[in-house]
């Protein structure tokens, strides 16, 4: 949840007492304690350590790392560098986002210190997901150098998928910066694609991703490959 929209979208989260909400651009203390009045926890996106102080002091009860290469908006710090500087302060629950999509990433992010990874692209290219099915197999045609990171169709820097931008009739590869003053959620950088509908958010990872496959599928492939990097580790 972000943008300009809480207080609609938070009206239905206590009303059906969402046991966990995410929040992103900016902690709301007031989200914050409207969830924890039906014992639901809230956790925030964060691309650095001062973001992520601010929002634990507003009542945040666990931290999304969003690293360099995270799909939708994203940060530039390592993953290496960010997790590191989160825990010399903070011990609660904390996730790690970023170009994750194997299971040996999975395993990697639980070593440097999150308790959690935070898997998105891999699951639009799903069979079970709502997204269109040309998002869905651009994504599995697509590797990491298909990613786009640009601050234009929302203000706020974020990972694209290449091919959506060229459909939009747009030049990845000059792209204006936008007014960061100015964000709108609903842009897509002109007057017919809007981000998010038309402009796909997208990570890094995707290369590890070669089809559209059912999400038991992708669950089965990520068990196997964090079961064979654990063996690895553990054999050596």
């Amino acid at each position: 949840m972000g943008g300009t929209q809480f207080p609609q979208d938070l009206a239905l989260f206590v009303k059906h007492k969402a046991p966990i909400v995410i929040t992103s651009l900016g902690a709301v203390e007031e989200v914050n304690q409207a969830v924890h009045s039906y014992g639901g926890l809230v956790l925030h996106d964060v691309i650095h350590d001062r973001h992520a102080r601010k929002a634990i002091e507003k009542g945040a009860d666990g931290l999304i790392a969003v690293a360099t290469g995270a799909g939708g908006h994203a940060g530039t710090l390592s993953p290496f560098a960010l997790i590191q500087e989160l825990r010399q302060w903070f011990d609660g629950p904390l996730l790690l986002s970023g170009a994750i999509a194997n299971g040996g990433a999975v395993l990697a992010a639980q070593a440097m210190g999150a308790d959690l990874a935070y898997v998105g692209s891999p699951f639009i290219a799903t069979e079970e997901a709502r997204a269109p099915q040309e998002q869905k197999q651009a994504i599995a045609d697509a590797r990491a150098s298909d990613i786009v990171y640009t601050n234009l169709f929302t203000g706020v820097h974020g990972n694209y998928l290449r091919q959506s931008i060229v459909n939009a009739g747009l030049d990845p590869d000059n792209l204006p910066q936008s007014d960061p003053s100015k964000m709108n959620f609903g842009s897509g950088g002109n007057q017919s694609a809007k981000a998010w509908k038309d402009i796909w958010g997208c990570g890094q990872g995707i290369g590890a991703v070669d089809a559209v496959v059912p999400t038991a599928a992708l669950v089965a492939r990520l068990t196997r490959e964090y079961q064979a990097a654990k063996a690895r580790i553990c054999a050596g």
